[in-house]
């Protein structure tokens, strides 16, 4: 069996069922291997690299399996890094492959000739390039094993051109079970820590929980709930921690922080005398530059996350669990059990949490039912709730998509939004629902994006067509780059450089030259039945809504509401 048969074979093994990439010179003997194989393994041509990683890393994120990504050498290497790179920051498992110039001509100059290994070092778990054919099953187990167990991440895997038609010799085709899926082997806290946090929270007067991205990969929103239920504590996530526990539950308050925040949510936040950060990396947005809460403002933190280098990174924590987040839970839960100060439901909380939410969307309703034009995104955001059905998945891009979705959509429990936020790369919401769909094809799923992300991955489109995948991605078109723009309105007088497109640009014709449905919408009146009809046609559709600007309708981003709030109050 030569090593380009092995490699499939043993993917094979690992359940997978979708390949993401696009060929090249040096990738030949994996695409007619991939000819030849059973139909368990598919291979979904993208357009560009850096697509197939996103597809690959929607796909992950949402089928709770590593996702596979593939590109050529050289020019094929560089285009698919952005893609490995967000997943790798946001600890989404991928294994990468990428084909390479032949190792006989190492040296000398031959077209494409890359160091591969050291390209891929800053943004991946662990790479390797596989220098000889036997060696190909263990590199296969191990760059599973790494990917999924721990802190998830990418990996890297150079296949160099005369390597792939090698023979392997005689192995035993074997995969590890537990790393078809991930987290794989999962860890527990010291027993003793645990204890000790669970006094902390019995101690606690306005104790406030805090999800982030690593409780969804551990899949923890059943203990997140429990527990929060169990000690009346609210329970805020960052973005990638949207869905840690269903957004209309009692004890919700949203995403906290510098990006999608209600204000509410941030002063419960400050309010409080403990803090229980779950998989969540105290980042600057989460805690708005740290400031959120101060290091110095006596809060009592407790911080449960499975990568010990994350615990007491930002914050002085009075106790680490460093573990896997749904096992630390349960067994804090199980901590709380035997106490005999088990708290009873505070109601005045309860009570404050629903008066802030209630005049949050009261708040916003005006901009929500406003029929202003260009339309509001509020609008937008109020049709699509409307209009989605349950479990649906939102994969919303960078920009106008990602505060407007952190606060105006209503997640459930789980995986149901997808926020690239690792690096925050434009272009990836047109390649991500294509890994959305094919991870959860009974899903409605949406892709939410600016027309600054259009010009960055409108090549996808024709993937979206191709594979006649019934999708639905919605335009906030404001015919700009709109956060720098309103960067430059708040805090550089308006000089506005480098940052305006052509109003003129027909998106929806677009769109329909590439076999979808388009739509172009300009009145309020008309979003949804557009956005019904999409989502009732089961057909590709492309929604393009003229959209008021974030330089003139701002988000709900923290230093920006700060900002404007300071000058009304000066003038």
């Amino acid at each position: 069996m030569k090593v380009a048969e092995a490699v499939v074979r043993l993917l094979q093994e690992y359940g997978v069922e979708y390949i993401f990439g696009v060929p090249g010179d040096t990738s030949m003997s994996l695409y007619d291997t991939l000819y030849h194989a059973p139909g368990s393994i598919k291979h979904v041509l993208a357009r560009d690299e850096r697509s197939a990683a996103f597809m690959a890393d929607v796909y992950a994120r949402l089928s709770f399996k590593p996702g596979v990504c593939e590109g050529p050498s050289g020019a094929g290497a560089t285009y698919i890094l952005p893609g490995v790179a967000e997943a790798h920051a946001s600890s989404i498992p991928l294994i990468v492959l990428t084909s390479d110039t032949p190792l006989s001509g190492d040296g000398k100059g031959v077209l494409t000739e890359l160091d591969q290994e050291a390209l891929f070092a800053p943004v991946t778990k662990w790479r390797t390039r596989i220098k000889k054919a036997s060696k190909t099953p263990e590199i296969m187990a191990r760059a599973f094993r790494i990917a999924t167990s721990g802190r998830p991440g990418a990996v890297q895997i150079t296949l160099p051109h005369d390597i792939l038609d090698e023979e392997v010799g005689a192995f035993h085709l074997y995969a590890e079970e537990e790393c078809r899926t991930y987290p794989a082997y999962r860890t527990r806290p010291d027993p003793r820590a645990v204890q000790s946090a669970a006094q902390l929270l019995l101690d606690a007067q306005s104790p406030v929980m805090i999800a982030g991205g690593g409780a969804i990969i551990s899949q923890a929103w059943p203990e997140i709930t429990h527990l929060a239920e169990a000690l009346t504590m609210p329970v805020g996530t960052s973005i990638n921690g949207k869905g840690s526990i269903a957004e209309d539950h009692p004890l919700s308050i949203g995403v906290v922080g510098g990006n999608g925040a209600r204000q509410y949510a941030n002063r419960m936040v400050r309010a409080a005398d403990l803090i229980l950060y779950v998989g969540c990396r105290t980042d600057s947005v989460t805690t708005v530059n740290w400031t959120l809460p101060s290091p110095t403002a006596g809060v009592t933190i407790i911080h449960v996350d499975v990568d010990p280098h994350e615990i007491g990174n930002n914050y002085p924590t009075a106790v680490g669990l460093v573990g896997d987040a749904k096992l630390a839970l349960a067994d804090l839960i199980e901590a709380l059990s035997g106490e005999s100060q088990a708290r009873s439901i505070h109601q005045a909380r309860l009570d404050e949490i629903s008066a802030e939410t209630g005049r949050w969307w009261e708040q916003a309703q005006e901009k929500m039912l406003s029929d202003s034009m260009p339309i509001k995104p509020q609008r937008v955001m109020k049709e699509l709730d409307d209009a989605l059905p349950p479990d649906s998945i939102i994969v919303a891009d960078a920009g106008t998509g990602t505060p407007f979705t952190s606060a105006f959509y209503t997640s459930p429990a789980g995986r149901y939004a997808v926020i690239p936020r690792g690096h925050g790369g434009l272009g990836y919401a047109i390649p991500g629902v294509v890994g959305a769909k094919l991870a959860r094809p009974e899903a409605t799923v949406v892709g939410l994006m600016g027309d600054g992300s259009f010009g960055m991955s409108a090549g996808e489109l024709e993937t979206i067509g191709r594979l006649q995948l019934p999708v639905t991605i919605l335009q906030f078109n404001n015919s700009c780059f709109g956060w720098i723009k309103t960067l430059q309105t708040l805090y550089y007088d308006s000089r506005y450089i480098s940052v305006d497109f052509s109003p003129d640009t027909d998106h929806a014709s677009i769109a329909r030259s590439f076999g979808l449905r388009g739509v172009r919408v300009e009145q309020p009146q008309e979003l949804a039945g557009a956005i019904r009809g999409a989502l009732e046609s089961e057909e590709p559709t492309f929604i393009d809504v003229v959209t008021e600007s974030e330089a003139t309708e701002i988000p709900p981003v923290h230093k920006w509401e700060q900002t404007v709030k300071k000058a009304e109050g000066e003038g």
